[in-house]
């Protein structure tokens, strides 16, 4: 009775947290219990929830800091870059979780516990594409019990592993991708990845006639101008990071409109919006190397 009173508590405090939008606050509550749950596993040593529930908690630790989920890294393309603190925080999650399952001796883990193992994977490239996949495959095959954030993960990694005809088909069955601007920048975006570029730019020019957000806008524009960067259609590119960059400074958009102009052979511009970069970031390796092109 006593474990399964505190079974109840723990299980109520872990969806607590999800309610906290503050970050720090969400912070400081996801460590105080990392230490509840570190005695609680330490006293279950053979029990699989106690490692899952720690699994949880350490993902959160990990992922704070962060944007708020998958989607949003992905179509920011801001990339990921771990902190030593959250690297370590994702790796016990993936720890924990595989102990879980070893002591599951072939049972089946559940669906969101699987992601959460997955997305820690790929977060500290544990595992590479495919080894996510087939990861996830059992578990996301029919889509039965997968969030629309969960399907949303699962879709890009199939694209990504070159299944792109799945990956697409899964996103627009499961993901969710109909009824709000992210949900449709996701489905552009995805287009982008699997190389679909006239349905991307279809896409995109649709969400930019009904967006009215700058974030939205501004994701629009970075993605059409690199279709057409990679497209050789530097002219066209040059169009939309200048309508991103009004919308808001951004030294990789800059990068990008240095590359274009670099390409054009318009070097008097390239040189002055690549200093504009060093100015704002001396140490800028890429805008170093781009100058050094055009000297």
């Amino acid at each position: 009775m006593f474990w399964r009173i505190s079974h109840n508590r723990i299980v109520s405090e872990i969806h607590s947290v999800s309610g906290i939008t503050d970050p720090q606050k969400r912070f400081e509550k996801l460590k105080k219990l990392k230490s509840s749950l570190e005695s609680y596993r330490d006293e279950n040593e053979m029990e699989p929830e106690s490692y899952l529930f720690l699994s949880r908690i350490y993902y959160g630790l990990g992922m704070s800091g962060m944007d708020n989920d998958f989607t949003d890294i992905y179509l920011k393309e801001s990339g990921v870059k771990l902190s030593p603190e959250s690297l370590k925080y994702l790796t016990e999650s993936i720890k924990n979780s595989r102990k879980a399952i070893a002591l599951l001796d072939g049972k089946e883990i559940a669906v969101d516990d699987i992601f959460i193992l997955a997305e820690a994977c790929y977060f500290t490239g544990y595992y590479d594409g495919n080894g996510i996949y087939d990861m996830l495959k059992a578990y996301a095959g029919g889509g039965d019990g997968v969030s629309s954030a969960n399907a949303r993960f699962f879709s890009i990694i199939c694209i990504n592993s070159g299944r792109v005809e799945d990956g697409l088909a899964f996103l627009q069955s499961k993901g969710d991708v109909e009824n709000s601007v992210k949900g449709k920048l996701l489905w552009a975006r995805a287009l982008r990845e699997a190389m679909k570029n006239t349905e991307a730019i279809i896409a995109f020019q649709k969400i930019l006639k009904t967006a009215e957000d700058s974030v939205s806008q501004k994701i629009a524009y970075l993605n059409l101008g690199r279709i057409y960067h990679d497209q050789h259609l530097y002219k066209e590119s040059v169009e939309q990071y200048t309508a991103a960059l009004a919308l808001e400074d951004d030294i990789n958009c800059r990068l990008w409109l240095g590359k274009n102009y670099i390409a054009l052979g318009e070097k008097d511009k390239a040189k002055s919006v690549l200093n504009d970069v060093l100015n704002a970031d001396s140490s800028n390796e890429e805008a170093k190397k781009l100058l050094g092109m055009i000297q």
